[in-house]
């Protein structure tokens, strides 16, 4: 039996360690749970799926923002494409590590702040 992908998925870049997965892995569930909570995935033909992916700096990507109509912030950017109902988008970490302290927290903001913004146009419970 093969599992359902989740609608939210977090990976990084190549240029993080392996030891970084079950962080990534304890946001994935995290975040895909708090969209459940909200009800996010009642109409299963209108369901917002996300790629988020950890990057050092939003510098490393700035050739593949280029293309299409990215939203750029301090700390993250992403890109949504309505068709499909899917967002890309890079969450910058080399800021975070510098202040050594509240990491974990810092990226779960960055997270729901790409999700709400997104989920806002469909006129869902954002995330807290």
């Amino acid at each position: 039996m093969q599992a359902e992908a989740l609608p939210i998925t977090i990976t990084a870049d190549q240029g993080f360690s392996s030891a970084l997965r079950p962080l990534l892995h304890k946001l994935e569930m995290w975040i895909n749970f708090q969209a459940l909570k909200a009800d996010w995935y009642g109409d299963e033909n209108h369901v917002l799926t996300f790629n988020y992916m950890f990057v050092k700096t939003l510098e490393d990507k700035k050739q593949e923002m280029k293309v299409d109509n990215w939203v750029v912030e301090k700390g993250f950017a992403y890109h949504y494409q309505s068709s499909s109902l899917t967002t890309n988008a890079f969450i910058e970490i080399s800021d975070l590590v510098k202040n050594k302290t509240g990491i974990e927290q810092a990226i779960k903001s960055r997270l729901t702040r790409v999700a709400n913004a997104v989920a806002k146009k469909h006129g869902l419970v954002a995330l807290v």
